[in-house]
């Protein structure tokens, strides 16, 4: 896991090496200084660099296993919110509401289609989960069908949990409404599912396949014999046999040959592949 973590490897080698290099030099230099250049000096100062080694190995497992424990929460969090993406409504409102109840005192009533209604302190509230993409927003809109939702079942307020943003006018309406809206930000929502699900290491293998996974055009090869650019391909690679034709010059024709080739190649290679 610790490769990982490390954004330059030779690099990270390197100053790990001039780290303890400096460490040892330093033990050896402090004996040096008190007992002049000696044989004891020099016993004493490797020891003393060897006891900074082991601290220094100690402290930089430390701080990997801290790392790792902390990407472990962050990427189970995302994983958790983006499957709650997914899930239907009754499952994403029961699974905010089991997050939330890592947190804040709650004892789980009933779920419906808008909400898990909890009580909390005596007091029924609605826990909701509105499920967008990362990337957009919550809107007033969003509220106010919390709230009416809420006020459907007879709650006094309601519990907002996000998988989104929140627009500043979302803000500004769960401050000043009549029903009571708390809100819980995208942010919170990944803290508590990363501490309740943190990654295991066969997610982070799936997850890493996933990400490295070819996009729409599939594979190198099939990315360059594309169908559509077999007319481009057609086009420059008899532009340059031409040229050849009419200056002679000998670095024309063996790329255009190539690329009428490629054209060729794409146009008809490609038409067995085509899938939705």
């Amino acid at each position: 896991m610790e490769r990982y973590l490390r954004r330059k490897r030779l690099g990270s080698v390197m100053d790990e090496m001039g780290l303890r290099a400096l460490i040892a030099l330093a033990a050896v230099m402090w004996f040096v200084r008190l007992w002049g250049l000696g044989m004891p000096a020099l016993l004493a100062g490797l020891a003393l660099g060897l006891m900074g080694q082991m601290a220094l190995t100690r402290w930089r497992r430390r701080v990997v296993d801290r790392r790792e424990q902390a990407l472990r929460c962050q990427l189970g969090g995302e994983m958790l919110l983006e499957d709650m993406l997914l899930l239907p409504p009754r499952r994403a409102h029961f699974q905010a509401a089991m997050l939330l109840g890592q947190r804040y005192p709650l004892v789980m009533e009933r779920v419906t289609e808008d909400g898990m209604l909890c009580l909390s302190s005596g007091e029924r509230l609605l826990v909701s989960c509105l499920r967008k993409a990362p990337g957009s927003e919550a809107s007033p809109e969003d509220l106010l069908a919390c709230q009416r939702a809420s006020k459907t079942h007879g709650a006094r307020r309601c519990v907002l949990c996000l998988t989104c943003k929140c627009s500043a006018a979302a803000r500004a309406w769960a401050e000043t409404s009549a029903i009571p809206v708390r809100i819980i930000s995208r942010e919170t929502m990944l803290a508590l599912a990363g501490q309740a699900n943190p990654a295991t290491d066969a997610q982070l293998v799936s997850l890493g396949k996933r990400r490295n996974r070819p996009g729409p055009g599939g594979s190198v090869l099939r990315t360059i014999l594309d169908r559509g650019k077999a007319g481009r391909y057609m086009f420059y690679g008899t532009a340059m046999v031409m040229l050849y034709l009419f200056t002679g010059l000998k670095w024309y024709p063996l790329p255009g040959l190539a690329l009428v080739l490629l054209a060729v190649t794409g146009r008809y290679l490609d038409r067995e592949k085509e899938t939705l």
